[in-house]
């Protein structure tokens, strides 16, 4: 038997009676009234009891499909892909993981939702086509197939609660998140695009400014059951794409066959000419949208119907002589295969404008890169236009937007030394005198004049040169007597030129990216008009303008500006004009608008800032190349040293490998 020392017994004894009472002092603690729970005191009533509150509750069967489907990244519910699976979580989450698409009504305006996606240039098939008509049925999907009524979408305050309780099949629940998938990638693609412009043209991640909406956005549509309206109110808002878009429903309408009647095949019908048959050229002419019938009911050949014909033979690439000959009357009997290139182009035209032009604030500027045209916007609408100068198809514009916010009088110009490789050294090498007529000095890296005839140029054929090239302000440099500065990481701005006369012709791809303006002056002396905070007058600018000397005006409310690749665009008169694909730009964009869509990223959440005060922050110290700006309506002379606009500047430039300026 053990038996503790003597020195530890009594308090060994002492331990083990405590030890013997605890289980009564427990037992007597259970029958006491328990203390006030710690949510009590602070005024929040304790449960009824454990088994009544459970801590947590079982997830719905919606919330186990969704997060199984979610975090073990399968993203298909049979043989259907689900492309936003992220969101899904989010929009369900707001509806406490309960059905949305319970309500047959519901379905039939989603599927004729889907279906008008067609008159945007997207195919209704991305978006679960065939699972809405097979939930529908025969009857009901053609019921739904009617033209949808125009009716206003205001969204309301969401409630959060399920519509129906019933418990639904794994197959009923598997088409209600379908359906919602099908209703949040088709807002995505209303708002934003379908296609990845990075992927078809040369990007550079430029924040487009592009709205974005909340996840009760869609709720509230569900809510209300005006989901086409809801859908509608997603696309841009600007005339040019709303003519697109009209456009579009009427070429497909032609396109169709019988949609257009014909005209009777004979010898050719002539301006002042009487025939049975000029009625039906009236017919037709009115069909395609080319002529007024109201006042065209007989059977004379008028003036009216002259114009139309040649406007029908200009659009269709014919000799646009009024006459309706065999070539043209044979153009308007078989009008597919333009019928079908317009559609695609008028496609990939709504793309870009859902890229870039999702708003337009009522001023901006507006680059036609395809159209060699600047137009001034004020209150929406254009109200000045100038010819314009593009990048070359090898050095091509490209398209983005930003906001002009410096404007550069009596500019210098720095050869980017990729430029100085390519063009100016050979022209060196064949003409010792080049540099003088042009007004071109050379700078070695530490800012120093050289004097060109101690360099041995035709070492730096090919090898890197140490030197740059700088024209000092004057009639003769490149840039002209105006900049215009805009935040962009391609190195591309507006500017004048002394070559005036490169105006006058019909192509004028003719730069190295930049945009060539005819009108520099009248453009700047709109912007400062329209500048209303700025304290430099118009009168003042002209003065500086005149000095000869370089200096710089900061913008007080940046403008924004636009460079759009548009080869369909409306006239402002109803009709729609085709430019040619001058970058070859078209097809990626429509072949890709025929693949398969993309699974969608999760948005990060919207910043507090809205976009125009981050664009001021972006843009409020650094207008040309990081060149430090003058406070607003301040005119200060441009610093001769800047960091890439200065010779120690553009040899950095050179050693980076980047562009110094272009033109």
């Amino acid at each position: 038997m053990f038996t503790f020392p003597k020195n530890l017994q009594r308090p060994c004894a002492i331990l083990l009676a405590a030890l013997a009472l605890l289980p009564q002092f427990v037992c007597a603690q259970d029958e006491a009234a328990p203390p006030a729970p710690l949510a009590a005191t602070i005024g929040i009533p304790p449960p009824e009891s454990p088994a009544e509150a459970p801590l947590t509750e079982a997830p719905t069967p919606l919330q186990a499909r969704l997060e199984q489907m979610y975090f073990d990244e399968e993203h298909r519910l049979g043989s259907e892909v689900v492309y936003a699976a992220g969101q899904l979580m989010d929009l369900y989450r707001e509806n406490a993981f309960q059905p949305l698409w319970t309500d047959p009504a519901k379905i039939e305006e989603l599927h004729r939702a889907v279906l008008a996606a067609a008159d945007d240039g997207l195919n209704p098939a991305d978006y679960h086509l065939a699972a809405i008509q097979s939930a529908l049925g025969p009857d009901e999907a053609a019921a739904a197939n009617a033209p949808p009524q125009a009716v206003a979408f205001v969204p309301a305050p969401v409630q959060i609660g399920s519509t129906a309780k019933a418990a639904l099949s794994a197959e009923q629940l598997d088409r209600d998140i379908l359906f919602s998938d099908a209703l949040l990638l088709l807002g995505e693609h209303l708002l934003h695009g379908k296609v990845d412009g990075q992927d078809v043209e040369e990007k550079k991640g430029l924040a487009a400014g592009l709205p974005d909406v909340d996840i009760n956005f869609y709720l509230q549509a569900l809510r209300s059951g005006k989901i086409v309206a809801a859908m509608q109110s997603c696309t841009p808002k600007n005339a040019h794409y709303q003519a697109l878009r009209t456009a579009l429903v009427l070429y497909n309408h032609r396109a169709k066959p019988g949609a257009l009647s014909h005209v009777p095949e004979g010898p050719a019908l002539r301006p002042g000419m009487r025939d049975s048959r000029v009625l039906a050229l009236k017919k037709r002419l009115s069909e395609s949208g080319d002529l007024d019938l109201a006042d065209s009911g007989e059977d004379l050949y008028d003036e009216a119907l002259t114009a139309a014909v040649r406007q029908f033979q200009s659009k269709n690439k014919l000799r646009a002589d009024g006459v309706a000959g065999r070539g043209t009357i044979a153009a308007l009997n078989n009008p597919s295969a333009p019928s079908k290139k317009h559609i695609q182009q008028i496609r990939a035209n709504l793309e870009r404008t859902r890229w870039l032009m999702h708003d337009q604030p009522d001023s901006a500027v507006l680059v036609d890169i395809v159209g060699y045209q600047l137009h001034y916007y004020e209150k929406g609408k254009p109200v000045w236009s100038t010819r314009v100068m593009v990048g070359k198809p090898y050095t091509q514009t490209p398209s983005f937007r930003s906001a002009i916010n410096y404007l550069v009088l009596n500019p210098t110009w720095t050869v980017p030394p990729g430029m100085m490789k390519r063009e100016y050294l050979p022209k060196i090498l064949n003409d010792p005198g080049y540099l003088s007529s042009t007004g071109l000095k050379v700078y070695d890296t530490k800012g120093n004049q050289v004097n060109p005839a101690t360099i041995n140029w035709s070492r730096y054929l090919k090898r890197p040169c140490p030197y740059v090239l700088r024209q000092a302000a004057g009639k003769r440099n490149s840039l002209g007597r105006l900049k215009f500065l805009f935040p962009n990481p391609y190195h591309v701005y507006l500017h004048d030129t002394p070559s005036k006369n490169l105006f006058d012709r019909q192509g004028r791809a003719l730069s190295h990216g930049c945009i060539r303006v005819a009108s520099p002056v009248e453009l700047a002396r709109r912007i400062l008009e329209g500048d209303s905070e700025n304290t430099v007058t118009v009168k003042q600018f002209d003065k500086l303008l005149a000095s000869g000397k370089t200096g710089g005006i900061r913008l007080k409310n940046p403008l924004p500006v636009f460079l759009l690749y548009a080869t369909a665009k409306s006239d402002g008169k109803g009709n729609i004009v085709f430019t040619p694909d001058i970058y070859g730009r078209d097809a990626a964009v429509i072949a890709a608008l025929d693949q398969p869509p993309r699974p969608l990223a999760q948005r990060p959440p919207a910043p507090e800032q809205p976009v125009e005060a981050v664009e001021s922050a972006l843009t409020a110290d650094k207008p040309e190349n990081g060149q430090s700006q003058p406070e607003h309506g301040v005119v200060r002379p441009a610093s001769p040293a800047g960091p890439v606009d200065s010779p120690a500047g553009a040899a950095q430039a050179a050693r980076r490998n980047m562009p110094a300026e272009r033109t």
